[in-house]
């Protein structure tokens, strides 16, 4: 049950319009901004109360502002109640919602379609990639549209934003079951494991099911099938992008968007 009514003025400058949905880092609610410099604005407010989200997103949210990628989802401000330990986050809306109710609603997607989201998400990956972060929760919830004229234009949000140290960064087990790297079971995080994870993305656009059925012994052990609607060259794209090994995986979102391109799949 959502903490904010429809209706409530928090801080006396965000009035509640609706309840978006829960994410990784809080509570997501529909404004409108009554003062201030974004007055009369609708927005995505998140509310971040859990003290562990707080403290992580304190650290990280003056580099999340530095972002400015047309497939990052924007943070335009944000303000700390340090009497509460609240963080309170102000994002662009992004009108379609999140890519797993947008396949519910719609069902499997095509593979032009499929492939084209694909597109989008990994130029937002190979932004971080290249700056030095690994998103390390990629996943349709975490995945968001917005109409521009009669396209939808996908963004990455959500960011666990782990910085890479060498090769690869040891860290607690984080994920979704169903788009974890096998990898990330033993303690490991490359920028690999968010291809491995996009390429779960990608299964479920395809069938429209979550991959390994949710279940984690098949996730850590890569156990799945591809329905056979799917083309081949999209079978071969997947099998390289679930690749258990992450050495033979594509090592960024680089390399994968410069397979893409070569292989004129979008």
């Amino acid at each position: 049950m959502p903490s904010f009514r429809e209706g409530e003025i928090l801080l006396d400058t965000y009035q509640i319009l609706s309840f978006l949905g829960k994410g990784t880092f809080g509570e997501v609610y529909k404004v409108r901004v009554l003062r201030g410099r974004y007055a009369g604005r609708v927005l995505a407010l998140k509310v971040a109360t859990d003290p562990e989200t707080v403290e992580f997103l304190r650290r990280e949210v003056q580099t999340l502002l530095l972002f400015n990628h047309p497939h990052i989802i924007s943070m335009i401000s944000y303000m700390y109640r340090k009497d509460r330990n609240e963080l309170y986050v102000l994002y662009e809306l992004m009108d379609v919602g999140d890519l797993k109710d947008y396949v519910q609603r719609k069902g499997r997607l095509s593979e032009e379609e499929a492939l084209g989201v694909l597109f989008h998400v990994a130029k937002g990956l190979d932004y971080l990639h290249t700056r030095g972060y690994i998103h390390g929760d990629v996943k349709p919830q975490n995945i968001f549209g917005k109409r521009v004229m009669k396209n939808i234009l996908w963004k990455l949000g959500d960011f666990g934003l782990v910085r890479v140290r060498g090769s690869q960064t040891v860290l607690d087990v984080k994920g979704t079951v169903g788009y974890i790297a096998p990898e990330v079971f033993r303690n490991e995080l490359r920028r690999s494991s968010d291809i491995f994870s996009l390429g779960c993305v990608l299964l479920f656009m395809l069938t429209g099911e979550t991959p390994f059925g949710g279940d984690i012994k098949k996730n850590k052990a890569v156990e799945y099938s591809i329905p056979q609607h799917v083309s081949e060259r999209t079978q071969r794209l997947l099998t390289k992008m679930l690749e258990p090994d992450p050495s033979k995986r594509f090592k960024t979102a680089g390399e994968l968007i410069e397979y893409l391109i070569k292989e004129r799949m979008v």
